[in-house]
C-alpha cells in the first residue's frame, strides 16, 4: 500500500500543523511518524486510518 504523502503535507500546511504536531494527534512518537512518511516501511491500515483522523480526512483519501 502506497499513501499519498503530497496530500498528507498539504493538509498539515493547511491546518498550520508540523509532522511532529501530527504525532501527537495520533498519540504517536515523532521519529516513528518521519520514518513511516518518508521511507513507507511500516504502513498498515490502521496506520493510514490514524493518520486520516487526526487530519480529518476519509482513509481513502490518502491511499494511492
Amino acid at each position: 500500500m502506497k499513501i499519498n504523502k503530497r496530500k498528507i503535507d498539504l493538509e498539515l500546511k493547511r491546518l498550520g500543523w508540523t509532522k511532529y504536531r501530527l504525532a501527537k494527534e495520533m498519540g504517536a512518537k515523532h521519529q516513528w511518524v518521519y520514518y513511516v512518511l518518508k521511507t513507507g516501511n511500516g504502513l498498515t491500515f490502521r496506520t493510514v486510518e490514524r493518520i486520516a483522523e487526526a487530519i480529518g480526512l476519509p482513509p481513502k483519501d490518502l491511499i494511492i
